[in-house]
């Protein structure tokens, strides 16, 4: 099958949709298809998998860029005939659209959700100025609109947001994100937990959180080192504790947050990394207090290596914690509810019993079966 994926970037070390869109486009070529990745943008190859940039990625402006990238891919498809187009963003003409960074109604919410008060006021002055997502809602209502389209949801949550802002049910279909991950019982997974926690300076006694984040306001940091602060405070005779704070080059912000708090040196700052298995290795609890994420690949990758996750309601990937892998709370703002959720991870019979149900779901969050689940929408579409 000749198949083509348009993303509008592919710097796969940023993770998320174009570390997804990646992993989609190995195993998809490693079954034998014709895979091209068609971006504005990228600096990823793989064996048997095409990366074409289109597009004019130097305009200056992010939604000229846009529309140039749009137009392209319309083109090339039109020119190549593929049997299936899949865009990840809207793009007019696509048979799959499958919005990896949730539908554009629901970013806009989680913008307002995210401010206090002052802000939220802000936010609805300067809203209407942000022309680029302006654009991509009016691309994204004309693709909905086309009942021809496939519409593939990474989550529920995401699915829900089809039926809530366009009235579509017909044509949508969950397909639970997923993520590759290097194997859990690899002997390295040891070396690197000794390495990591002998750099952090604790021994196994100590209970290490791990939040990865490349845009951290979103990811709530500052509310993951609010609620650290006060657990550990809260713990007079408790455990050595540490919370990882991974994906910023320049933290200062966060590190005064956490000076502020008290917990100066408690938290630990590390930049970007192209191997983040590591941090996993070394973490005993993962935490993601996303304002919003319409499946989080940390989430995922830290179930998958049975590593127990505190997340919210605003994330996706909070459905697969139902079965026991973790704790989700309301909001990032609920620092009570957070700190409770610490309090009981940092249990060490907790935290066993929160990884085996990890352990249980592990195979369910797979690349292979995200695939599987996707060819039988193509199959779907060339009959």
């Amino acid at each position: 099958m000749k198949i083509a994926l348009a993303i509008e970037r592919m710097h796969v070390l940023r993770g998320g949709r174009e570390a997804s869109t990646a992993q989609i486009a190995a195993e998809l070529a490693h079954r034998g298809h014709d895979v091209t990745v068609l971006c504005g943008e990228g600096d990823w190859s793989h064996s048997g998998v095409q990366l074409r940039t289109v597009g004019d990625a130097g305009l200056p402006l992010r939604v000229q860029r846009l529309n140039s990238f749009v137009s392209a891919v319309a083109r090339v498809a039109e020119q190549d005939s593929f049997d299936v187009l899949h865009t990840m963003l809207p793009v007019p003409g696509a048979n799959v659209y499958q919005p990896r960074g949730g539908t554009v109604p629901a970013q806009r919410e989680a913008s307002f959700r995210r401010r206090g008060r002052l802000g939220r006021l802000l936010r609805r002055v300067v809203e209407p100025l942000n022309i680029n997502r302006g654009r991509m809602g009016a691309l994204e209502r004309r693709v909905v609109s086309d009942g021809s389209v496939r519409l593939l949801a990474v989550s529920e949550m995401v699915a829900e947001e089809f039926r809530r802002h366009y009235g579509r049910d017909e044509g949508v279909r969950t397909i639970y994100n997923a993520v590759e991950v290097p194997d859990p019982t690899d002997h390295h997974r040891a070396e690197w937990r000794e390495a990591v926690r002998k750099k952090l300076n604790v021994d196994e006694s100590a209970v290490v959180f791990l939040t990865i984040a490349n845009n951290p306001a979103l990811k709530g940091v500052a509310e993951a080192i609010t609620a650290f602060a006060r657990w550990f405070r809260s713990e007079k005779t408790g455990p050595d504790a540490r919370l990882v704070v991974v994906g910023r080059e320049k933290p200062e912000l966060y590190v005064s947050w956490a000076e502020r708090r008290n917990v100066t040196g408690r938290v630990v700052f590390v930049p970007p990394t192209d191997n983040i298995f590591p941090w996993y290795a070394g973490a005993d609890v993962c935490v993601l207090l996303s304002w919003y994420d319409p499946c989080s690949r940390v989430v995922l990758e830290a179930t998958r290596w049975g590593i127990p996750s505190i997340t919210t309601v605003y994330n996706g990937a909070a459905e697969v914690l139902s079965a026991g892998g973790g704790v989700v709370v309301g909001s990032p703002s609920e620092t009570d509810d957070v700190v409770r959720a610490m309090a009981d991870l940092a249990d060490v019979e907790s935290r066993r019993r929160h990884g085996e149900a990890c352990r249980r779901v592990a195979d369910e969050l797979s690349i292979s079966r995200h695939v599987d689940e996707l060819l039988e929408v193509y199959a779907e579409l060339r009959r």
